[in-house]
């Protein structure tokens, strides 16, 4: 392939990924240079996909910000949710292909938690919306009294009922066509990439436990802006620059070297370069997320730091009838909640009183208490109507 062309599929394959919304930068690095295997040296294939991701990200978050405050795809996720409540299984980005999500989907299906039907796009829809397609999607019956078409109903009327465009005859054997503009925003660790030139050699990254994501060769400057920041709190990462060895962790706002040195999360270029440590900056509002789509979908089994936008973006995902949880870890508390047979319990538990403080609680109740929880510092869940106290 000539260097041009090279270079213009890198960056088409690039802003899709980008635009579709699930990897991180240096994921996408990754994805990039395995998708021009064969093309070169594999050094020059890397060195390609820095210089590219990194401007990719950048026209997304400048698009981004002239965005209105609710997009297509807003309010596509919420229409899914809306669904998954009622008892249809509602998967976003499902699985690869229509064939493997046809097979998968029944087992989304949990046995206290019966469904009637499902509706989803899967990788390649979502990958042709992000590019500036439309989407299709698949949907049916699994229940032998209700016919596909009449799940196919439902399932247009709440794109519909979200403001969405939609396209369908009634007939069961066509898919769901939806007209949307994809926007997808991004937010912390999916908004992070290397700002300027990659400066330095690539360093040797080891991440204890070992399985923490497989990362592309990158500087130290990448792996300070990309990585250390939302270390997960049960990860170390050994950084072997070819003269000196650092081993790094996190806990809550500071990056601690082996060495006894802390500096603030953000400022991980001081450890790995040997600098003095200086004065660690607070971070007020900081919250550790872990959170599981149940029983097949996304995790994050050990906590990392997220704003505020991030951490309503995976409430609005999580699964609403297969116990999927999320745990929100603040100075001022802990706000956790649980999703099942459609409704959402959102408790605290409080260890000194030995007993948990919580409801069943609506989507804005729990937006409004993680809100406060990040905001103003404290934990609002005893001002939700309602709440009662279980002792443990």
């Amino acid at each position: 392939m000539r260097p041009d062309d090279l270079r213009q599929s890198a960056t088409e394959y690039a802003r899709g990924e980008v635009a579709r919304g699930l990897l991180t930068c240096a994921m996408i690095v990754s994805g990039t240079a395995e998708y021009l295997h064969g093309e070169g040296d594999p050094a020059d294939r890397y060195a390609l996909a820095w210089e590219i991701v990194p401007r990719e990200l950048t026209a997304h978050l400048d698009a981004q910000a002239e965005w209105p405050a609710r997009t297509d795809s807003d309010r596509l996720t919420d229409a899914f949710r809306a669904l998954d409540i009622t008892g249809i299984v509602a998967r976003e980005d499902f699985a690869c292909c229509q064939s493997c999500g046809s097979s998968e989907i029944g087992d989304e299906v949990t046995k206290g938690a019966p469904a009637r039907g499902y509706v989803f796009y899967h990788g390649q829809d979502a990958e042709r919306a992000a590019q500036g397609g439309t989407l299709w999607l698949a949907y049916g019956s699994f229940d032998e009294q209700i016919d596909a078409a009449q799940v196919g109903e439902e399932v247009v009327a709440a794109l519909r009922g979200e403001g969405l465009e939609v396209d369908w005859t009634g007939d069961a054997a066509q898919r769901i066509h939806v007209r949307l503009h994809w926007a997808k925003r991004r937010y912390g660790r999916m908004a992070a990439f290397p700002v300027g030139a990659e400066p330095g050699r690539t360093v040797h990254v080891q991440f204890v436990p070992g399985r923490q994501m497989i990362i592309p060769p990158m500087s130290v400057s990448a792996l300070a802006a990309l990585e250390l920041p939302w270390l997960p709190d049960d990860t170390s990462v050994r950084v072997d620059d070819g003269e000196r060895t650092v081993t790094i962790w996190r806990e809550r706002h500071r990056l601690i070297s082996d060495d006894g040195r802390q500096v603030g999360r953000f400022e991980g270029l001081r450890l790995l370069g040997g600098q003095d440590e200086g004065e660690v900056p607070g971070e007020a509002g900081l919250i550790e997320v872990t959170y599981q789509c149940m029983p097949s979908g996304p995790q994050q089994v050990a906590g990392r730091p997220m704003c505020l936008p991030e951490i309503l973006a995976v409430v609005r995902r999580l699964p609403t009838r297969t116990d999927s949880w999320l745990a929100a870890v603040h100075d001022a508390g802990i706000v956790q909640m649980r999703l099942e047979n459609g409704k959402l319990w959102l408790e605290s538990p409080f260890v000194a009183e030995s007993a948990s403080v919580g409801k069943y609680a609506s989507l804005d109740e729990t937006e409004r208490t993680l809100t406060i929880l990040a905001t103003e510092n404290r934990n609002a869940i005893r001002e939700l109507d309602g709440v009662t106290t279980q002792p443990w």
